[in-house]
């Protein structure tokens, strides 16, 4: 039978567990943009090996995967989701001041689909920023693109499952 993912309904966040679970506890990430949710996977890379009298490789190996990252946006502009993922300090209702630093921000994420699918990323690399425009037709957003990492234990990085697995 074939299977279908699609429509994300909701997004969650928490702090990586170091294994392939998720913790116990999720905060509800906002709404999303319409059509600012992508997942992108790139090609691998492929290593050919050549030999001089043919025109052929000889061997071709993946000598690399490709990237896979997940983008979306939010309208809603919670000071303190802010920055939970762009590093600095977000008072609630109140404002945000960036951190000084460069600051990295790992993350475990659930994506929970109308069509009964979860994806887990497990252990995420984090990058959010400010985008859009002031205008009577723009509202800003801020935009968070998340890259599945490794887990501590080396276990798994993503699952895409039907719900309840």
């Amino acid at each position: 039978m074939a299977e279908y993912i699609y429509a994300v309904k909701q997004m969650f966040y928490g702090t990586p567990t170091g294994s392939n679970t998720l913790p116990e506890s999720l905060s509800p990430l906002p709404d999303t943009v319409k059509g600012t949710i992508t997942v992108e996977e790139t090609e691998g890379t492929l290593t050919k090996f050549w030999v001089d009298q043919k025109k052929e490789p000889v061997r071709v190996i993946k000598s690399e995967e490709g990237d896979f990252t997940l983008t979306a946006q939010f309208y809603d502009f919670d000071f303190e989701k802010y920055a939970a993922f762009k590093g600095g300090v977000g008072v609630a209702g109140a404002s945000f001041t960036p951190s000084t630093d460069y600051t990295t921000i790992d993350k475990a994420f659930r994506v929970v689909f109308d069509s009964g699918h979860v994806m887990d990323i497990y252990n995420g690399s984090c990058v959010a920023r400010m985008t859009g425009g002031g205008g009577r037709d723009k509202m800003f957003a801020w935009e968070l693109k998340v890259t599945p990492m490794l887990t501590q234990d080396l276990a798994g990085s993503y699952m895409i499952a039907a719900s309840g697995v």
